[in-house]
């Protein structure tokens, strides 16, 4: 009962933070269950932004002018800096592990609005990164937290 409690909110954790997700079902042991939350709440959560994503912009932007503006700040010249350099392609690898689903849907669709073009990329991004995320894991029972952990003990 608890792996399926904690199978659950690392599927709702995925929607927003894929990365997070992965991990956190890596360090609570939760075996293949943890980890197809975790690539179910990515899918999931490309889907919705990606359909939902230019309602959700325009109303943030309608609803909180100031804070939603043409402010330049570190991190948003960093995303401009990754669309104008990369495209869709450099938004859709980064998405899963630096951006968050939200903030990386939400840019590609300034790149482009074909839909399904930004699915197809970030899909395929996702399935990646978690390949090389829980490869590791399963394969050689290399917990990937113990080793990060160990790098940084020093």
């Amino acid at each position: 009962m608890e792996k399926l409690i904690s199978s659950i909110l690392v599927l709702l954790g995925s929607v927003i933070k894929f990365s997070m997700g992965s991990l956190t079902a890596i360090a609570a042991d939760l075996g293949l269950g943890g980890s197809l939350a975790n690539i179910i709440g990515g899918i999931i959560g490309i889907v919705l932004f990606t359909y939902l994503g230019s309602f959700i912009q325009s109303y943030f932007v309608k609803t909180f002018p100031n804070r939603f503006g043409k402010r330049f700040t570190r991190s948003n010249r960093f995303l401009v800096r990754l669309k104008q350099r990369f495209g869709l392609g450099g938004i859709a690898v980064l998405t899963p592990i630096v951006l968050s689903i939200p903030v990386g849907v939400l840019l590609a669709l300034t790149v482009t609005h074909d839909k399904k073009k930004i699915m197809i990329s970030m899909l395929v991004s996702m399935f990646f990164w978690a390949t090389l995320l829980f490869l590791p894991y399963f394969l050689f029972d290399i917990n990937v937290i113990d080793w990060i952990t160990k790098l940084f003990e020093r």
